[in-house]
């Protein structure tokens, strides 16, 4: 096969991986996704293997990531071709693991042939998971999240994370590619059979968790407050009490629709309640009046023992006393959003100067943190801690009953950024088995039922209260439990059949061939 004709599957895989996602969200590309990727590696080289895993990479990410050119461009007060550029370069990065596959892959294709293609699964979720540990940690979109609205086929996840949704789906792509190049009946049987037993076993699964009842230890009426406030209205200081007085409108009308917590989401409002007298007393006359606990997204400082002081991106609970009744820290901050990652002098030199000179150097909180309203355990995990599985199974292990995401996806506008980020956060409910409340400034706002199912949901850019009822479960999954045994079982398989392929390539000998085998030269000879 060409170089240029790989490098063209390679494209069109790269095109079907972003259509899998929000928006379009053709879910069904998904499965099919990897095929022509996979056909362009047979035969490959290691070096062609990388540069077709490239290709596709980057031109999913160009699709998926396309909302982060207007987010610079918007708040960073670039260039449009400045932040296309920078987008196209966070693309290439967003390659790397796929580029890496592709190397893998086209590794092992050279020392097992055929049957480098029953490794194809393990290769490429070695590769997702690895993403979400390397680098900065950017497990966006990975290849499972695109199944969220197949409830039946996902609740496999309370055992392996996303990760066994992806591992599925690489199975069928790559039983499709053996079909399209074995050579034998067997090996064609081979390709259809095992991702035949995969997809059944997933939905028979699903099928039987479905049914059974929920055990649930208690319910809770909930009223999320989406005041869908624009961006850059969130901290103007002439509209901060404007901006309480309509999240205020929004909870009276929960509290008359008998929600007994209402929930605002990060950002909420521009005043540090402990800095602000003022503000936090209107809302703690508002808990005390009504008699109902608030849930809010809102910074934290506290002085360290060294004298300086530290600043958290946090959330509080506030109860019916109006005490702060929790205080939780987020963990898992955004990398150029929320700390630099580069050291001052490199960040400087980025021509996204006023975006990073906005970014306050804030310090992540170390725990998952819980509160107790009317006798049910919650727990509040922030925006973009909702794409990494590994720490929000932590709240459930600490005893959260309910997990509450609140989140600000005003930044994204109506691009697809917010609905990808719904669609991830939605994954959290199915692994740890937990009612999950969303709360977002401008949407999507929702309560999802511990199968991944939502209940009720907001429309993007909608100003409005969502009353709702969700249940304590203290059941804790094998996920929450045991974490990414799964994974790391891939990543292992992966690595072993990387060493096996390797051993199994055949090096030619440097050894000079002994005379008896040495073949008389044809053609005349000269004689002397």
């Amino acid at each position: 096969m060409t170089l240029p004709r790989r490098l063209g599957l390679s494209a069109l895989t790269g095109l079907l991986l972003a259509l899998a996602f929000p928006k379009p969200a053709f879910a069904a590309a998904a499965f099919v996704a990897l095929t022509p990727l996979l056909l362009a590696l047979n035969g490959a080289s290691r070096r062609e293997g990388f540069w077709c895993g490239q290709i596709a990479g980057t031109v999913q990410g160009l699709f998926l990531l396309s909302w982060v050119s207007d987010v610079m461009t918007r708040y960073g007060g670039i260039s449009a071709p400045v932040a296309f550029a920078l987008t196209f370069v966070l693309a290439l990065a967003f390659g790397l693991f796929v580029g890496a596959f592709g190397a893998l892959q086209a590794h092992v294709g050279l020392g097992l042939k055929s049957r480098s293609l029953l490794f194809a699964p393990f290769l490429f979720v070695a590769c997702e998971f690895l993403r979400e540990h390397l680098l900065f940690g950017f497990p966006w979109c990975l290849l499972g999240y695109s199944q969220v609205d197949f409830p039946e086929f996902i609740q496999i996840a309370s055992f392996t994370a996303v990760h066994g949704v992806s591992f599925i789906l690489v199975s069928v792509s790559a039983g499709l590619a053996r079909l399209l190049t074995a050579k034998s009946p067997f090996e064609r049987r081979l390709g259809v059979t095992i991702p035949a037993l995969l997809v059944s076993g997933a939905l028979a699964y699903g099928h039987g968790r479905l049914q059974q009842p929920l055990t649930a230890e208690g319910a809770l009426s909930v009223g999320i407050i989406q005041a869908s406030i624009a961006q850059d209205q969130k901290w103007e200081e002439a509209l901060l009490q404007s901006n309480i007085d309509a999240h205020m409108t929004l909870s009276l009308e929960a509290v008359k629709r008998q929600a007994r917590l209402v929930v605002w989401p990060e950002s909420a409002i521009g005043y540090e309640l402990d800095l602000y007298p003022e503000a936090r007393k209107q809302i703690t006359d508002f808990t005390t009046k009504e008699g109902v606990f608030l849930l809010t997204g809102n910074d934290d400082r506290e002085r360290a023992p060294s004298g300086e002081v530290l600043s958290y991106v946090g959330a509080k609970l506030v109860s019916p006393g109006g005490e702060i009744a929790m205080r939780y820290h987020k963990m898992r901050l955004v990398p150029f959003g929320e700390y630099l990652p580069l050291p001052s002098f490199l960040s400087s030199l980025l021509p996204i100067r006023r975006l990073v000179q906005s970014v306050s150097d804030f310090t992540p909180g170390t725990r998952a943190v819980t509160g107790d309203v009317h006798g049910i355990s919650v727990g509040a995990f922030i925006c973009y801690e909702a794409i990494f599985p590994s720490l929000v199974r932590r709240f459930p292990l600490e005893g959260t009953q309910v997990l509450f995401n609140l989140t600000n996806d005003g930044w994204y506008g109506t691009s697809a950024a917010p609905y990808q980020h719904y669609a991830m956060a939605r994954f959290r409910a199915v692994e740890n088995h937990r009612f999950l409340v969303r709360a977002a400034n401008t949407g999507i706002s929702a309560i999802i039922d511990p199968f991944g199912r939502e209940l009720a949901r907001t429309s993007l850019m909608e100003r409005r209260a969502l009353v709702g009822e969700v249940r304590a479960i203290s059941e804790v999954t094998f996920y929450a439990r045991y974490g990414d045994l799964f994974a790391w079982f891939v990543v292992t398989t992966a690595g072993a059949a990387a060493l096996l392929a390797a051993f199994s390539v055949r090096v030619p000998s440097n050894r000079l061939p002994s005379p008896d085998n040495i073949a008389p030269e044809e053609g005349p000879q000269e004689s002397h």
